[in-house]
Parts: C-alpha cells; sequence; structure tokens
C-alpha cells in the first residue's frame, strides 16, 4: 500500500523471501535442521524435512517457506515468527494447492481474523492463482460464522436468511424494553433482546460463531467438509474457544488443516484468545507436522537480535531463534532516550519526527526544536512514521504535542468502529442519501452537522453529539467508504464487524498514533515505541497474586516483542521518570524487558537530572 509521498505503511505479511533480498544471519546462531527437530520434538510435533523442490509456484521462496507451501495433504503447523513472510507462506499454499495439486481453488478456505487481513489475502491471491481456475473462500471467523448461519437459517429459527444489526436496529430493540441506548443490556434483559432482534431477522455479532457452531454439530457439518476439503487458518495463535469449535467441526483430525502463527505473539487474550489451542495442536492432530520460519525479511539486524532477546526468557517456542535476512536496512542501534516527564517525553517524539523529516516547519532547525544530524536517515514521509503506546490515555500528551508541533497524524485503536462517538449516527443519516457510499458519507456529515450545531432541529438520538464528533466519524469511515464504491450493504457489514484500525488511511501522509494492540500486522520504515517504563511496559495492577501477575507479564512481554518488531529500519524507545496512572504521579525505572537486550545493540540518550546535552552530540547518539 503505497501513500502519497511514497513511503509505505505496509502489512506484516509482505515480509519476502531469498529471491528478493540476501543477507547473513545476525542476533542468534542460524536456525539448522537439527536445531529445528529438537525444537519440533520438544514441541510434540513431527518436523517436515525440507526437500520441496523450488519449482512453480513456490520459486522464489525460501526453503522453509517452500516446505511449508508443498507440504502433503494432512495437518499442518507452521511456527513462523515476525517478519517471516507467514502470508506469503499460506497464499502460496493455496497456489501450490491449485496450481500444481489440481484442487479446485473453491475448495479451499482461508480464514483470519480482521477485515483488512482478509482483504489483503484476498488481493494476493488473486495475483497468485491462474486465471479462470475460480477462487477460495476467504473470509474472517466473523464473516463465514454469518455465511453458515444464513445457509443454515431453518435449523436457527429464521424465516430467511438472518443480518447482524447494527447500531440503529439495537436502539429500536433498546426503546421497547425501555433501556437507555448508552446503557450496556442488563444480564436480565438479554434473552429477551436477543428474541426482539430475532424476530426482526437480525442477529449479534458475537453470537455468529456459536451459533454455526450449533447448527454443525448435529450433523451438517459433513456438507462443509465435503465443501472445504483444505482449511488454512491465519494467526492461529489468536483463536478463542468458539472458533476452535468451529474449525474442529470444520476439520477432522485426519484433515487438511493447515495452521500458521506464532505463539510468542499471543496477546489477545482479553478478548478470550488462549495461545493453549496452538499449544495442543500436536495432541488435537497426532498426525500433524510442524515447519519453523526463522528468516527475518522485514527488520534491520539489530532490531532482530534485540527481539529475540526481549522475548527469549517467556519464549513459547522452543529454540526461538530469528535471523536477519535484511542487512541492506543498515545497522542502527536502538536508541533508548529518558525524560523527566511524559510531557517531555511527547515534546522529544515530535522534534524528532521533524527533524527526520526534514523539519516539517520552516523555522525547525534554526529555532533549536530540532537538530540536524548526518546519522538519522531520513524517511520519505510522515506515514513511514508510527509511534506505539500501551494504553490509549498514553495518546492524549503525544496528541496535543503533535497538534502543537503542526505535525499531521491518524490515530486508531483497536475498539470496534462502531464505538467510536459519533460514527452511529452518521450511518444511520447515511442511509437517507443516494450515491456511491463516499458521496453518502459525506452528504450524511454535513446534513448531522448542521442539525447538532442548531439546537432546535435536534432529535432524541443526537442530544449529546457535537459537530466535532460528526467530522471525526465521517474521516474515520472515509477509507472504508473509499474502499466500498456502490456497495452500501458492504460497507455498513464493515464497520458493524470492524476495528479503528481497520480504517488506517494508507495514502494518509501522516504519522500513525497506534497502540500496541492496534499495531499487530503491521510495519513502518520508523517506529516510536514511548511509555517504556516499568508499570505501563509491563502495566501493573495492585492486587494481583504471584501467578495471576506472572501469566499477565508473561503476555507483556509479547506485546512488547510485538511493538519492537513493527520496525523496519529505526526503533526508538522512550520512557519518563516519572508516570502518572489513575491520578497518581509516581518514579518509574525503565521497562524490565530490555534488561536481556545487549548493551552494544542499545544507544541511550537523555537524562531527567542535568541539562540538555548540546546538540550536535544529542543528535549524533539518536
Amino acid at each position: 500500500m503505497t501513500t502519497a509521498r511514497g513511503s509505505t505503511a505496509r502489512p506484516e505479511q509482505d515480509a519476502t523471501g531469498p529471491a528478493e533480498h540476501g543477507g547473513a544471519s545476525y542476533g542468534g546462531p542460524p536456525t539448522d535442521h537439527a536445531d529445528e527437530s529438537a525444537a519440533a520434538d520438544q514441541a510434540g510435533v513431527t518436523p517436515l524435512p525440507l526437500e520441496i523442490p523450488d519449482r512453480g509456484v513456490l520459486e522464489g521462496l525460501d526453503p522453509e517457506q517452500r516446505a511449508a507451501a508443498g507440504a502433503a495433504d494432512g495437518p499442518l503447523l507452521v511456527v513462523a515468527g515476525p517478519g517471516t513472510g507467514k502470508t506469503r507462506t499460506l497464499t502460496h499454499r493455496v497456489a501450490y494447492l491449485v496450481a500444481e495439486r489440481g484442487v479446485p481453488a473453491e475448495s479451499c478456505l482461508a480464514i483470519t481474523f480482521t477485515r483488512r487481513a482478509a482483504a489483503e489475502l484476498a488481493e494476493r491471491l488473486a495475483a497468485l492463482l491462474p486465471s479462470g481456475r475460480g477462487e477460495p473462500f476467504v473470509a474472517t471467523f466473523h464473516a463465514l460464522a454469518l455465511t453458515i448461519c444464513r445457509e443454515q437459517y431453518a435449523l436457527l429459527g429464521f424465516a430467511g436468511p438472518p443480518s447482524v444489526a447494527d447500531d440503529a436496529d439495537r436502539a429500536a430493540v433498546l426503546a421497547e424494553l425501555d433501556v437507555p441506548m448508552d446503557k450496556p443490556v442488563p444480564d436480565e434483559l438479554r434473552e429477551g433482546f436477543r428474541k426482539r432482534l430475532r424476530a426482526r431477522g437480525l442477529l449479534e455479532l458475537d453470537e455468529l460463531v456459536p451459533l454455526a457452531v450449533s447448527v454443525l454439530e448435529p450433523g451438517s457439518a459433513a456438507s462443509y467438509r465435503d465443501r472445504w476439503p483444505h482449511v488454512l487458518v491465519d494467526e492461529y495463535q489468536d483463536v478463542d474457544a468458539d472458533q476452535y469449535a468451529l474449525l474442529r467441526a470444520l476439520v477432522p483430525t485426519d484433515g487438511n488443516l493447515f495452521a500458521i502463527g506464532d505463539p510468542d505473539q499471543s496477546i489477545y487474550s482479553f478478548r478470550g484468545a488462549d495461545v493453549g489451542f496452538f499449544l495442543r495442536f500436536a495432541s488435537d492432530y497426532p498426525t500433524a507436522t510442524t515447519v519453523t520460519l526463522t528468516r527475518n525479511y522485514r527488520s534491520a539486524p539489530p532490531i532482530v537480535a534485540a527481539a529475540v532477546q526481549i522475548v527469549r526468557p517467556g519464549t513459547l517456542v522452543p529454540g526461538r531463534g530469528l535471523s536477519a535476512e535484511r542487512r541492506d536496512l543498515g545497522a542502527a542501534r536502538l536508541a533508548v532516550h529518558r525524560v523527566a516527564t511524559e510531557a517531555e517525553e511527547a515534546g522529544w517524539v515530535a522534534a524528532t519526527i521533524d527533524a527526520l523529516v526534514g523539519g516539517s516547519s520552516f523555522h525547525s532547525l534554526d529555532s533549536g526544536r530540532v537538530d540536524g544530524s548526518d546519522e538519522v536517515e531520513v524517511p520519505t514521509g510522515f506515514a513511514d512514521i508510527a509511534v506505539l503506546y500501551r494504553t490509549d490515555a498514553q495518546s492524549r500528551t503525544l496528541q496535543s504535542a503533535f497538534t502543537s508541533a503542526g505535525l499531521p497524524f491518524q490515530k486508531r485503536g483497536i475498539d470496534r468502529l462502531a464505538d467510536r462517538p459519533g460514527v452511529p449516527a452518521v450511518l444511520r443519516e447515511l442511509v437517507h442519501h443516494p450515491g456511491p457510499v463516499v458521496s453518502r458519507l459525506r452528504a450524511a456529515g454535513e446534513a448531522l452537522a448542521a442539525r447538532v450545531s442548531a439546537p432546535d432541529l435536534f432529535s432524541a438520538e443526537e442530544l449529546t453529539l457535537r459537530a466535532s464528533d460528526v467530522w471525526s466519524a465521517v474521516e474515520l469511515l472515509r477509507p472504508v467508504a473509499s474502499a466500498s464504491g456502490d456497495d452500501l450493504d458492504g460497507f455498513l457489514a464493515a464497520v458493524a464487524t470492524g476495528a479503528e484500525v481497520d480504517a488506517l488511511d494508507p495514502r494518509a501522509d501522516a504519522v500513525s498514533l497506534l497502540t500496541l494492540h492496534a499495531a499487530k500486522g503491521l510495519e513502518f520504515p520508523v517506529v516510536f515505541l514511548v511509555g517504556c517504563a516499568d508499570g505501563v511496559v509491563p502495566l501493573r495492577f495492585p492486587g494481583e497474586d504471584e501467578d495471576e501477575r506472572a501469566v499477565r507479564e508473561a503476555e507483556e512481554r509479547r506485546l512488547f516483542f510485538v511493538g519492537v518488531t513493527r520496525a523496519r529500519r529505526r526503533l526508538f524507545l522512550s520512557a519518563a521518570r516519572q508516570v502518572t496512572r489513575r491520578g497518581v504521579t509516581s518514579a518509574a525505572a525503565l521497562t524490565p524487558f530490555l534488561a536481556p537486550v545487549d548493551e552494544g545493540l542499545l544507544d541511550r540518550t537523555g537524562t531527567a537530572e542535568t541539562p540538555r546535552r548540546p546538540a550536535a552530540r544529542q543528535m549524533r547518539l539518536i
């Protein structure tokens, strides 16, 4: 995805193989077959020999990718570290089945978690598959479940195929139940609420997968197993209990399940994801084999080396290692910058970004706000840069600093698009206007903003809405609308099932402000990871017992690993010596997750106790 100034905010699956890049190992010993066998034996899974010929659609893949993409039938687990070409391997697996093995494309089902990832899969497969050979079914878990529910509507008691309830539908039913629209449905009214929705032919998003499982269990599963004899699952470490049950219903124990992911990137337990399903793959599928992808084609060698050292103390991958293949990205050390306060930290980030892009304001260098340096490679544009943080609350100080500095940015998180202020009202208004979705969106924004600006035109549902909420919602939805063309139903479904980060605009020349969770699946040439203070990364909560704390901190370490591996060329880590959480300001040490990293990989700058260093030396260190 190319931005306005030629820079890229790319999905992580853009990692490629030896046909594009070459280089020596870095950050640990190169993975050899003996190491891979030992690791696989520890995990209880039989390793695949790496003897798949380099030919046909597999040409250009590295030996590990080729072994996975060209494997024989049966269950296969692919442990794919960050930047090792996970989606490249999955899509070439489908291409190999279709082009080399003669499997009809429509017999392949590829499942992932987000609409953005599903669209990327579909686009890549369209480019790889021979024309006229059909199309695989590519869907998120929710989209797959909705397809099954719509096809099996009679078993669910519907008169026709159901749809997913939107906010207007929910509001209408809540009004009937005399429940305020800004409150969750009380538990005692939940069943009645869903019955009323179903009477309208509607389902809630979070009940789609359990209902799909319920209609497959009585005996409908056989027809779906015949329909999709090859099932491929991206990000397998993120499945929850319902999604796991759906896969078990769709794929027999000896079936063709291609599961790819990385347990060291399991970061969504708060959503119900259970990495245990990844770790028990061998017991679920006793004939399973495994391949481990260890060649990182994304990041500069120091970033790869530091990432491995960060995750190794808590790794879920026996013999965890990554070899850095991108020696062409340079060998800049990771900058670790300490400041006194979070406000100073945000100002430092803004000033450094200003310097990296050449100074966005005319007097940046002369005024002393930033310092020049020959050693800092200038990015193509703001879209080359992401700023990552642990909690959404941290973004407020950053947004203030960026606004003061005149830096463009787009902020995204993992909350549902439909939950953002203004979005439900814009959607309700949008359906009353004609034309392509983008035109409808613009007209809806204008009409709604006019109404909320005139108190006598307020409707009951717009009492707390501000014009700024309306235009923020319009801007947030614009990328989704642009991709939808004339498909209004598709647009509404995308918003209903999508997260804020799905609306990240790849064409905008703006810095991306993202939570660490939202950054999963993306990569940028330059990454700032702020708030690297103990108590923030990892977050600490009072009242936890030792076991609870250990489990949570293990996932926090994996989350930090994910953040570090979003960077391709440069990584800046910063931390304040005083942080404020829940209204309390206290001293904070540097995150313990950096403790295992070799000092030679780090470039430490900044201090809270002494005056600012002379300009030339400070930027030389950065």
